[in-house]
């Protein structure tokens, strides 16, 4: 019966080893993507619109990096707009179903009249 034991954690365990480097391997192939919008504010009413009924991409797997804070230019020309976020994805593909997905589309129809800007997806390199 302890033979029995043994054998069924050893197995259980080997499952769970294989399943984790799996996994990790899977993973490997991803390289992480950025959703980047820059945006100069024309109208703050309509922006603040937009940033309420902007669906979470959380949903999506996003994680918000930066939203809105202080922007320092260093050099080069054109300065950056006043306002930049940058929202991490897992993988390219990850973003842009955020970007295309239904609630995003609708938003970004706010964010047109509210703001100047420009939005776009960057690939990342492995972790």
């Amino acid at each position: 019966m302890k033979t029995s034991y043994k054998f069924v954690l050893a197995m259980v365990g080997s499952a769970a080893v294989g399943g984790l480097l799996v996994q990790a391997l899977h993973a490997q192939g991803k390289l992480p993507a950025y959703f980047i919008s820059e945006a100069t504010i024309k109208d703050p009413d309509l922006y603040r619109k937009f940033l309420s009924v902007e669906p979470p991409n959380s949903q999506f797997g996003g994680r918000q990096l930066v939203r809105g804070g202080r922007v320092i230019a260093i050099e080069g020309e054109p300065t950056p707009p006043p306002r930049i976020a940058i929202v991490a994805f897992e993988s390219v593909e990850a973003a842009q179903r955020w970007a295309l997905s239904p609630g995003h589309v609708e938003a970004m129809k706010l964010y047109h009249q509210a703001a100047d800007g420009r939005t776009f997806i960057v690939e990342g390199v492995a972790p």
